[in-house]
């Protein structure tokens, strides 16, 4: 067991350094005014993580798959219809929101104030969860370290609660960078050096989230076309 709680402390210790996460956050806590909603992004990428290293663990992720794989091919054409046009909804969306970004922006130069330029801000605790989660399940295809510590866990046959107890345990040291940067970005919340950055990055993710769903929307539309050729 000793063993088993080093390796896991280890493993998650490395999968924590998650650089694209943490800057991720950081734009985001520079957006939101109210900086305790962060905890929805957080909590979203940690129940994210655990619950699919769950369904890895337990094989449930498989039987997922196989069950989306013989959909595809028992309907094709019906659900190469609808990527089609959930590409154009969230493309139509995505240029949408870029059109009330750009226009927030002139107004917020005109009279010379920045709230205006971070309409994002009004992100709802919400849509932080589901970014958080969204974020999680697609960086799941390159965790490595998390692979192979369910891997190396499906070696000790651990009844439930103790499987648990150290994929909860995983999942804790998995985010603790993340908890750490909250309380230092609010400690220093206030400083020059805050102020400057909040202004700096507040332009830049004013973007982010309709780029994000612009890309959504031309993925599903090239898997649809895909699908309908």
């Amino acid at each position: 067991m000793l063993t088993l709680l080093g390796m896991t402390i280890t493993t998650s210790f490395f999968d924590s350094l998650n650089p694209s996460a943490i800057a991720q956050q950081l734009i985001l806590q520079a957006m939101v005014k109210k900086k305790w909603y962060i905890w929805y992004f957080i909590v979203g990428i940690g129940l994210a993580n655990l619950l699919m290293g769950l369904a890895i663990y337990y094989g449930i992720a498989t039987w997922l798959s196989r069950l989306l794989t013989g959909l595809a091919i028992a309907y094709p054409r019906p659900i190469s219809v609808a990527a089609c046009l959930a590409g154009i909804v969230c493309m139509v969306l995505g240029f949408h929101l870029m059109r009330k970004t750009r226009r927030a922006a002139r107004v917020g130069e005109s009279q010379d104030s920045t709230e205006s330029v971070k309409t994002p801000a009004r992100l709802s605790p919400l849509s932080l969860f589901v970014m958080g989660a969204f974020f999680c399940l697609v960086e799941l295809t390159s965790a490595l370290p998390y692979f192979g510590f369910l891997a190396a866990l499906s070696q000790y046959d651990l009844v439930f609660p103790l499987t648990l107890l150290f994929v909860l345990l995983y999942n804790f040291m998995y985010v603790l960078p993340l908890i750490l940067l909250y309380f230092g970005y609010n400690k220093l919340q206030g400083t020059r050096t805050i102020q400057k950055l909040e202004q700096v990055l507040g332009k830049v993710s004013a973007y982010i989230v309709p780029v994000a769903v612009v890309l959504v929307g031309v993925v599903l539309e090239y898997y649809g076309v895909i699908g309908l050729m």
